[in-house]
């Protein structure tokens, strides 16, 4: 019983992944953009982060709340209970940027090709980053692991070309207040 209920779940699964990959939305040449990470986690100039626009963020916690929790979720960095991630404290290091300097990790696209005013990443830079593999959709957007629905879209920049014009950051919970 357990195997013909293993298999239809896999066959079922290139449709679900299939389903799940939706237009997104035309990204601006000029856009602030929020890295949220682990307080203390560092990277060097060519370390790639995983990035969400600062408007999206903001409308998605006016829509669904401030709540720590949910929001990591909606990131797709938080498993679908979110405790062990809120054991850590988390920051937003907040960016502005080109989107020319930005790639989406978008897969079965063709490295280059203009994915809504944004380049596809390449292979490599496409695969899941660390700290986000329970909500990575490999569409161009997370997976709100809480809610088991498409969460925010999502970019890859290098730190050096992140932090070009330079960044603030804040704790989490400053940001989550309108900081």
């Amino acid at each position: 019983m357990f195997a013909a209920f293993a298999a239809a779940l896999l066959a079922a699964l290139p449709t679900a992944r299939a389903q799940a990959c939706q237009p997104l939305s035309q990204t601006p040449d000029a856009v602030q953009v929020a890295w949220v990470a682990p307080v203390g986690r560092t990277v060097r100039a060519g370390t790639t982060l995983e990035v969400v626009r600062v408007s999206d963020l903001r409308t998605w916690m006016n829509e669904h709340g401030r709540e720590p929790g949910r929001v990591l979720q909606a990131l797709g960095v938080a498993r679908r209970n979110p405790r062990a991630a809120l054991r850590k404290d988390w920051k937003v290091t907040v960016f502005d940027v080109r989107s020319a300097w930005m790639c989406r990790p978008v897969d079965g696209a063709t490295p280059g090709q203009d994915k809504a005013g944004v380049v596809a990443c390449t292979p490599g830079d496409a695969d899941a980053l660390r700290g986000h593999k329970p909500g990575y959709s490999g569409c161009g957007y997370s997976l709100d692991t809480g809610a088991s629905v498409r969460g925010l879209e999502v970019y890859r920049i290098t730190w050096e070309d992140a932090s070009a014009q330079g960044f603030c950051v804040m704790p989490l919970p400053r940001f989550l207040g309108g900081g």
